[in-house]
């Protein structure tokens, strides 16, 4: 009925401009709480997305080194393996790491032994058991953990209090292990190859300065194969 009567007035020289004020109020006050909720919401989506993307990050006390590569060729057949390995190691501490970067060379070496006879086996069988075209394979570690967030000063607190108490009463409070970002390997196969490596590898460095050895990544060509495809 208002918008009625103002379309009959069309000739009154007020008319007009209040028309176009009041539907632009009314515009305004309708479209006010979705642009507010819309911000809102925008708001807390970019709030959330910064609270998500927090990137795990490679622990300062890991050395990576280059790939290691490895040829494998069998007496019998003269069958060609072409192999690459993406190998770190995680030393005990940052001040160890500057002893396994020294002696990498010596380390890649030894690991270089064990790879090829392992891998030469492994060779013989898939050769063995596998049809050209399906002895390839590749692998790659799970992604690295995001460690925790750090210790709220109500947390550090309540672990001294807890401390003191075991202290008194003569008990001694087992230590957290220091975080590992290196979730385990799901292949069984290379989660033995990596121990295998971390025993070689503490071989040849001093005591208690190697923690863990990670192959991150490996994959293998067989020449003979491709040309076959």
């Amino acid at each position: 009925m208002c918008l009625a009567r103002i379309g009959k007035a069309e000739r009154t020289p007020w008319a007009q401009p209040l028309f176009v004020v009041a539907a632009l109020g009314v515009f305004l006050i309708a479209a006010m709480p979705f642009s507010v909720h819309a911000k809102t919401a925008s708001d807390t989506a970019a709030s959330t997305d910064s609270d998500e993307m927090v990137m795990p990050e490679i622990p300062d006390t890991v050395v990576v080194s280059d790939p290691v590569s490895l040829t494998v060729v069998l007496r019998d057949s003269g069958t060609i393996r072409q192999m690459v390995f993406n190998i770190w190691l995680e030393a005990t501490s940052k001040q160890t790491v500057s002893v396994i970067e020294q002696r990498l060379p010596k380390v890649i070496d030894a690991f270089l032994v064990d790879l090829q006879r392992l891998m030469y086996r492994d060779t013989e069988q898939r050769f063995e058991t596998r049809e050209p075209g399906k002895r390839g394979f590749k692998y790659t570690a799970p992604a690295l953990l995001v460690p925790p967030p750090p210790k709220t000063e109500e947390e550090l607190e309540a672990e001294r209090d807890a401390a003191e108490a075991a202290k008194e009463k003569g008990e001694v409070i087992a230590q957290e292990p220091p975080f590992n970002p290196f979730p385990p390997a799901p292949n069984r196969y290379f989660a033995a190859l990596q121990n295998k490596l971390l025993r070689t590898g503490q071989k040849v460095l001093p005591p208690d300065t190697l923690r863990s050895v990670q192959i991150r990544m490996f994959y293998d060509f067989w020449p003979a194969d491709a040309k076959k495809r």
